[in-house]
């Protein structure tokens, strides 16, 4: 009883398989190098709290640790967490590693480079000159520029060799005649031929660069974003391949930590079972015209599909599925943006409902009040709590196009009755808060059990057209992490479902 995994369904959101030159996207700076730049980073969570369950005959680990706390117990997190988000984050990229302010890492990290490039300094300003600081510099430079090189680029690799002679250089050195700047200049140009456009600017800035110190400083942070912009580019690359093994690796992986447990997939059962009842509760219950619903069979796929809906509206004091945790602080992201998306969708509604053709004739409103809601909202939790906020800024917006346009601005009446209204609309019960969420989470299941010609594009559900982007962005990713955890776990949810239904 194979679950399909609908790979099909990953190409929506996909992510972009560019083959253009070595680091046709920049690392940013100021990151852990196995940071992700997308969807999320490996394994992080946000402080949700993870509350206690009830007795149970035989004492379960998860009542001690959290899966992810197994899975380092376990040994198996850091390779497993880093295949995994390579090939469902999209946007995943290595990044230059960022010391905390302050710590005892970045200070010693401080003090040794400021040892270095004042020896560096004082060498080359002795009279005669020494050279044992240049001459370990430029062996680091080659092994770097080597580093960056692709398998065919033979003629940059001789004229490297040739450039940067270490023996030759020594002799240079001891015979007082070693010319530092020549060497840069000559490393800058290899560099030039070697780096992607988007280093293209950095490069120049290199070239006017006359002291050598602050000189070789700079050569060494763009080469390491160069080393970083070959690794990405290496990603990219290999990211098809990695796909086909990354599947086999993280079902593999997973295998290895059910053998360390009692009971490794407690969670994940009871995660399909109260999808499960759910599904028969609403099976059971009639329809608007009196009759039960005609969906009344229970599948694995639709349990399932109803499964993973249940995870872009998670309780935030239940423990995630095991199957799940890789992907946790990610859902949680995309449940934030959806309810977001959901809430100015329905305070746009609002909106226009209560002011007419005078507002919705406006072009440019809709753009113009989202990005103020997204402001106002950045970092909240309970966005109840900002909605009189919201309402305020709904009429401040309102009043500035009617202004804009030679109409009058709202009188205070009128102006109360919209706050009241965008206010209420805050609350996930209001009738159209209510339809509007309905509408969006339905649109996103259908997108994940639907065939592979599907267009979602032109299926937008009605009142949603004003977050488009937005449902989008949030539909992509959740098709493409369910697509990967399906086709992973999918022989372990079949037998659970299997033996839940009673199928043989």
């Amino acid at each position: 009883m194979p679950i399909d995994d609908k790979e099909d369904n990953a190409k929506l959101g996909s992510e972009d398989e560019s083959k253009d030159a070595p680091g046709a996207s920049s690392s940013a700076e100021g990151e852990h190098p196995l940071d992700s730049s997308g969807e999320g980073d490996m394994i992080r969570k946000k402080p949700r709290v993870n509350s206690p369950r009830g007795n149970s005959p035989i004492a379960s680990p998860h009542k001690h640790a959290t899966f992810e706390e197994l899975l380092r117990a376990s040994g198996l997190v850091t390779n497993m967490a880093l295949a995994h988000e390579i090939v469902v984050d999209g946007n995943f990229k290595l990044k230059p590693k960022d010391l905390p302010e302050n710590s005892i890492e970045k200070q010693c990290r401080d003090i040794v480079h400021k040892a270095f490039w004042d020896t560096l300094r004082q060498q080359l300003e002795d009279d005669p000159p020494t050279y044992d600081h240049s001459i370990t510099l430029l062996g680091e430079v080659k092994e770097l520029l080597v580093s960056i090189l692709l398998p065919h680029h033979d003629r940059l690799r001789t004229q490297i060799e040739e450039g940067i002679d270490l023996p030759l250089i020594q002799q240079q050195a001891e015979h007082g005649i070693l010319d530092v700047h020549h060497y840069g200049n000559f490393i800058i140009n290899t560099m030039a031929n070697l780096c992607a456009p988007v280093r293209d600017e950095e490069i120049a800035k290199l070239k006017e660069i006359s002291d050598v110190v602050p000189l070789f400083r700079e050569i060494f942070r763009v080469l390491e974003l160069m080393k970083l912009d070959m690794a990405n580019f290496t990603l990219q690359s290999l990211r098809p391949h990695l796909k086909q093994q990354s599947v086999d690796y993280e079902r593999g992986k997973f295998q290895e930590f059910l053998k360390t447990q009692p009971d490794g997939l407690e969670l994940t059962r009871k995660w399909l079972e109260e999808a499960a009842d759910d599904l028969r509760s609403q099976d059971s219950q009639p329809s608007a015209e009196g009759a039960v619903s005609s969906e009344s069979a229970l599948t694995p796929v639709r349990i399932l599909n109803h499964a993973y809906m249940a995870l872009l509206d998670w309780e935030d004091t239940k423990l995630f599925p095991e199957t799940i945790i890789m992907d946790q602080s990610r859902l949680q992201d995309m449940d934030e943006k959806l309810r977001k998306s959901i809430l100015i969708a329905t305070v746009l509604l609002v909106t226009y409902t209560n002011m007419g053709p005078i507002i919705t004739s406006i072009q440019g409103f809709p753009s113009t009040l989202k990005h103020h809601i997204v402001a106002i909202s950045d970092g909240v939790g309970d966005l109840r709590t900002i909605m009189p906020n919201i309402a305020e800024q709904v009429c401040t917006d309102v009043n500035e196009c009617l202004k804009e346009r030679g109409i009058a601005e709202m009188d205070g009446l009128k102006a109360d009755a919209l706050k009241s209204q965008v206010i209420a609309a805050g609350d996930r019960e209001h009738s159209v808060h209510k339809l509007l969420d309905s509408r969006g989470r339905s649109f996103i299941k259908m997108l994940i059990s639907v065939p592979v010609n599907f267009d979602p594009t032109t299926r937008i559900p009605p009142g949603l057209s004003t977050i488009q982007p937005q449902l989008m962005e949030v539909a992509g990713q959740f098709v493409r992490v369910i697509g990967h955890n399906r086709t992973v776990y999918g022989p372990i949810y079949s037998e659970i479902l299997g033996k839940m239904l009673n199928i043989k």
